[in-house]
Formats: C-alpha cells, sequence, structure tokens
C-alpha cells in the first residue's frame, strides 16, 4: 500500500491537523508543566499517543519505492527545511536560553524532519510484515544500547520506526476500522489514557514516552524495561486507534489545520520558546493556565498556518509545485 486513498485523505488531514494542534500544545506546556500537576498530567498524556500518531500518518502516505524523484522529493521536502530551520533554532535557542544540543543533534522538534529522512530511506527494508516484527524487535532492543541517544535523532528514529512501517502497512485500513467501531475504539482510548496515567503515577518517566533514551538513562523505571517499552508501545497503539475514531474526519478547521502542519510544524516551535522564555505563562492566573495555552495552541496554529502558501513552494522541487507538502 504506497499511500492512502483519496477517498480518506479528508479523515487523515483532520487526524493530522489535531496532531499538530496537541504538538504546539504539547510544546507550550513543555517547561511551565514542571509547577503544575494538571499541566503535568496533560503532558504525559499528549505525548503518550501524539507523535506515535504523527508518525503513523506520515508512514500511510509514504512510498516504499526510491527512485530518482523519490530521492529528490526527500531533499526538497525534508533535507533543505532540516538544514535552513536548524540554525534558526539554534540562534533562538541561545537568545532564550533554551536547550543546549550538540552540532550532530536536531534541535528540540527539529528531530522529526531527521526522522523522517531516515524512515524513508529504511522503508524498502521494512515494508512488509515481517519487517515490522523486525522494526518492533530494533525499537524495543535499541534502548540496550547506551551509544544511541539524541545525536541524529538515531533513538527516536528507531524508537518510533514500528508505527511508521505499521501506518505504511496498515494504516488506511486500520483507521478505516477505527470509524466503523467509533464507539468502542473511543473506549479503547481512554482506556489506554487511564493505563498510562496509573503508570505515570506508578513512575513512569516522561522520557520513556518519547523514546529518547536508552534503558539505563530514561526507561520505565522497571525491573524489565524491554518489557516496559513494549506495553508503552502497544499502549500508544491503541490510543492512535482510538484517537482516530474520536476525531471526527468533517471538521473542517481540523482539516484546514491538517493540509498546513509543514508550516505550522516548523514555524511554531520559534513562537512557543519566544512567549515561555519572556514570561508569558507567568502572566495567566493557575486556574487558566491550561486552557489559555490550549486557546493560544490554536492561535499559534492559525498564525503560523498562513505561510503555507510561500513554504509549500520553498520546499517544494518545481515538478511538485502543485502538491501540498506536511508535515506527516
Amino acid at each position: 500500500m504506497d499511500k492512502v486513498s483519496k477517498r480518506r485523505d479528508a479523515h487523515f488531514d483532520a487526524l493530522r491537523g489535531a496532531g499538530i494542534l496537541l504538538v504546539v500544545f504539547g510544546h507550550l506546556i513543555e517547561k511551565p508543566s514542571s509547577g503544575s500537576p494538571i499541566l503535568q498530567a496533560a503532558y504525559i498524556g499528549i505525548y503518550s499517543f501524539h507523535m506515535p500518531l504523527f508518525v503513523f500518518l506520515a508512514g500511510a502516505f509514504a512510498r516504499e519505492t526510491l527512485g530518482r524523484r523519490d530521492y529528490r522529493k526527500i531533499v526538497w521536502t525534508l533535507v533543505l527545511p532540516l538544514v535552513l530551520f536548524q540554525p534558526l533554532y539554534i540562534g533562538m535557542g541561545r537568545l532564550t536560553g533554551w536547550y543546549e544540543y550538540s552540532a550532530l543533534t536536531p534541535y528540540w522538534l527539529l528531530w522529526f524532519i531527521a526522522s523522517m529522512i531516515c524512515w524513508r530511506l529504511l522503508l524498502p527494508l521494512f515494508a512488509s510484515p515481517a519487517g515490522l516484527v523486525a522494526a518492533f524487535a530494533l525499537s524495543v532492543a535499541a534502548g540496550y544500547d547506551d551509544g544511541i541517544g539524541y545525536s541524529l535523532s538515531v533513538s527516536r528514529t528507531l524508537y518510533f520506526l514500528p508505527f511508521f512501517v505499521l501506518g505504511h502497512l496498515f494504516g488506511a485500513d486500520l483507521v478505516a476500522l477505527a470509524r466503523r467501531h467509533g464507539g468502542v475504539f473511543a473506549l479503547v482510548f481512554a482506556l489506554a489514557m487511564a493505563l498510562v496515567m496509573v503508570w505515570w503515577t506508578q513512575g513512569l518517566e516522561p522520557s520513556a514516552l518519547t523514546g529518547s533514551h536508552d534503558y539505563a538513562n530514561g526507561g520505565a523505571q522497571s525491573a524489565h524495561p524491554a518489557l516496559a517499552r513494549m506495553g508503552i508501545l502497544a499502549l500508544s497503539a491503541a490510543a492512535v486507534l482510538g484517537f482516530s475514531a474520536i476525531v471526527p474526519g468533517r471538521a473542517m478547521l481540523l482539516r484546514w489545520f491538517g493540509e498546513r502542519s509543514l508550516s505550522i510544524y516548523l514555524l511554531h516551535g520559534l513562537v512557543v520558546m519566544a512567549f515561555v522564555a519572556a514570561g508569558g505563562p507567568a502572566l495567566i492566573p493557575q486556574p487558566l493556565l491550561l486552557p489559555a495555552l490550549g486557546l493560544l495552541a490554536v492561535l499559534i496554529g492559525l498564525g503560523t498556518a498562513v505561510a503555507d502558501g510561500p513554504m509549500r513552494r520553498l520546499f517544494s522541487p518545481s515538478w511538485q509545485a502543485g502538491e501540498r507538502v506536511t508535515a506527516g
């Protein structure tokens, strides 16, 4: 299955739109969550499935063949944005005192772009049911190697690889199944979120949900870290399918956001860094912090989405000028 059929594009765009808003909101609350149990709970819930969702959707649209046209598209739509935005984020990071990364590390949210390059190049090797099993095994085994970490986004590339392969092989069918049995999968989503919350109260490290560390430095605080990672992957997959059932495919605003996810993804981090560094969250009364930041996430999405046209033209080879480039 090389790509999602056009009749399902609308729902996938809505899912991508909901996902990109969760990405913006998750980054908005990333630092303020340390002082608020409510924001901490929201952060854990979001990070348990929003990037698996994005990776799953990206895989659903990916071609498993790699011809000259595909390599050119990878360079224009992935390598070029990474090269251009890496110095922008490094510069903003120094201005705002955000995070410090090594030169070989895609800055903060840019890891997804770097990993997308790797997933596209690896897909021909894993585009089969046996390949999906191998990707899952590789994701679990990678946690034992303390040499795999942030550098070049290797750890997260391997951690999320099964979601990319799963989306490519079965994405359209699984989303259609979730929609046909919406009530059942809505319960699946609620149960997955409940289990994640309970696990978190029992010591689950947030970094275990991102796959950015090995077991010794960011595991699930379990005597059996590989089994714990398997459990996290399973809960994330269940939440992705459950979320697919509860997001309305006809939601025009979500579809609008989904069609413009690339510009939102690449630009929103700069706005978030400036807002948080300027002390914006501290100006909001604590009881209003969650809804206020949620509204701000939508506004940031709206503001950065207006750059979709110019960015699409910039990051599209000439033969693709009429197609829409997305982050997913």
